[in-house]
């Protein structure tokens, strides 16, 4: 059963004229009529009996009506819904989010949940393995993280945030006097740190051209809050962007020689599933406000 046949016979019926059906339909008046044959033979009924003067429905054309408006109306939904999707009036946007990226996100994902109210964010936090095999199996729909997917994870990828690590400490830790660190000092002190997985960990040990297992970790954690919170009441250190601790007014960030070097996260998504109109708008922001905003702070 067609939808063109049934838009045509209910024409008809609202109008009881084929001429008239014919031009609100934008066709022929013989293509209507061989809309209504059709319909009449895969129903194996008259549902029409058209006289030189009027047009009427069969006992079988008034049963067909409501039920032929009813499911009109309901591809119109359909079409409707898909289309408020694909605008991002509606629906969620699923995102994975590594550890060093998250207040960029934050402040993204604030600026679009104001400008598009009717979708809503689905945030996953963790570790990049752990996003990108999510991606993979299709629970979310992009991830921030700072690694490079492997080939074979048939990955998309492309620069998001770029970012920089600091030292974080207490206002009155010892490192706190020092306007630059380097790797020799913070081998003096404890560390807490924050969990951000094995890739990330090399990738950072890259830039330092440093063996960060030499550092005197004492804590890892998953949490860069509670990292934050433990310096506070604490003489420990740890390494996250300055952003961080925008709402830690006793905490303070030092520069890392090595680290001092803008580094860059990317945004992934699944090569084999077409990037959310939404997701795209997310990145839009990203780009336009966020990066800017972070070029502000730092």
């Amino acid at each position: 059963m067609e939808l063109k046949h049934l838009r045509s016979f209910v024409m008809v019926a609202d109008t009881s004229s084929f001429s008239i059906a014919a031009t609100r339909c934008y066709t022929t008046q013989p293509a209507i009529s061989q809309h209504i044959k059709a319909l009449e033979e895969e129903l194996d009924c008259q549902l029409i009996i058209r006289t030189s003067h009027d047009v009427t429905l069969t006992e079988n054309g008034e049963a067909l009506l409501p039920r032929a408006k009813e499911i009109l109306k309901q591809t119109e939904d359909c079409k409707e819904h898909i289309h408020a999707l694909n605008n991002c009036i509606t629906g969620e946007l699923r995102l994975g989010v590594g550890q060093f990226i998250a207040p960029y996100i934050r402040h993204a994902a604030l600026i679009f949940m104001e400008r598009y109210p009717n979708v809503r964010i689905n945030a996953e936090f963790g570790k990049a393995c752990r996003l990108n095999q999510m991606l993979r199996e299709h629970k979310i729909d992009m991830a921030f993280t700072m690694n490079t997917p492997y080939k074979e994870e048939g990955i998309d990828h492309m620069p998001a945030i770029p970012f920089k690590i600091c030292t974080i400490m207490g206002d009155t830790h010892p490192l706190a006097k020092k306007e630059k660190l380097t790797f020799d000092e913070l081998l003096k002190h404890n560390v807490i740190m924050p969990d951000i997985g094995e890739r990330v960990f090399h990738t950072i040990q890259k830039y330092m051209k440093e063996d960060l297992a030499q550092l005197k970790v004492k804590a890892i954690v998953n949490s860069a809050s509670e990292a934050l919170n433990v310096l506070e009441d604490g003489h420990l250190i740890t390494f996250l962007p300055k952003l961080y601790i925008k709402n830690f007014p006793t905490l303070t960030s030092r520069p890392v020689v090595g680290l001092d070097q803008e580094m860059m996260s990317n945004a992934h998504w699944m090569k084999d599933v077409p990037l959310k109109r939404s997701a795209e708008l997310f990145l839009d922001i990203i780009r336009e406000e966020t990066i800017p905003y972070i070029s502000a702070m730092e």
